[in-house]
């Protein structure tokens, strides 16, 4: 009688580990996923059944795919974070030799050409920190370019500072209120309205898996913020910063 007690209470354990994951972003819709609930529920049959052994190996058996399936998870987001920054970087290279900076800044250009090329080098390689570093020294390499490209306003001294909001916006994954493009939309520091979430859609759509699903995003993606009224934008968003909602 013991042992029976002691093996549901193994079960009871198990069942509560495999039921912990929250269904939450696209990312944990995978087979591991999938395939733990599916015994997780065989499991619990089991022991409604009184087949208390079979209940204990279902039940251990769910909870490492559980495991299996956050390993995948945390594997996907860092290729999404790796590939999103790799992406800005071939975007400003391109924009660069369009400008002719391989002539007039060559220097520059060859650096954050051949750092693209590094970062898509490591990316293919799982290597996702090597890959990340090189696409942020790219977009570095180019910075001064882009200073210089930029028209400047005259500013009068006792005029204060132009704000600025962030230009980029990397997806989290967030369990309680996943990330979407509604949501994202209505942040302050974005358009501080989520009715505006089409046009960061439309600059996004091609960084999709699927680009004619808006739903189908992932963390780790980095989504361009385009400016609505010529309001300035630059970086990254940076939860430390503090940003003036949008008018």
């Amino acid at each position: 009688m013991k042992k029976s007690r002691h093996i549901v209470f193994c079960i009871a354990v198990l069942l509560c580990a495999a039921a912990a994951v929250l269904p939450a972003q696209s990312l944990l819709d995978n087979e591991y996923y999938k395939k733990a609930q599916d015994l997780r529920y065989q499991s619990e049959q089991a022991l409604e059944e009184g087949d208390y052994d079979a209940a204990a190996s279902l039940a251990a058996e769910a909870k490492d795919n559980l495991a299996m399936s956050d390993a995948y998870v945390e594997e996907a987001k860092r290729f999404y974070q790796a590939n999103g920054w790799l992406n800005r970087a071939n975007d400003r290279v391109a924009y660069a030799k369009s400008i002719a900076a391989d002539v007039n800044f060559k220097d520059a250009y060859n650096t954050a050409a051949s750092d693209a090329r590094g970062a898509r080098v490591a990316l293919d390689a799982k290597d996702y920190e090597r890959s990340l570093e090189l696409s942020k020294s790219a977009l570095a390499a180019l910075e001064g370019i882009a200073v210089v490209q930029a028209p400047k306003r005259p500013v009068e001294p006792t005029q204060p500072a132009e704000p600025s909001w962030p230009q980029y916006y990397e997806v989290r994954l967030i369990l309680s209120r996943r990330d979407c493009f509604w949501r994202i939309a209505e942040y302050p520091f974005v358009y501080n309205d989520p009715w505006k979430w089409k046009i960061l859609y439309e600059a996004n759509k091609s960084l999709l898996t699927d680009p004619k699903n808006p739903d189908l995003i992932e963390p780790g993606q980095v989504f361009e913020i385009p400016s609505l009224a010529g309001e300035k934008r630059e970086g990254t968003w940076d939860p430390e910063t503090s940003y003036p909602p949008l008018p």
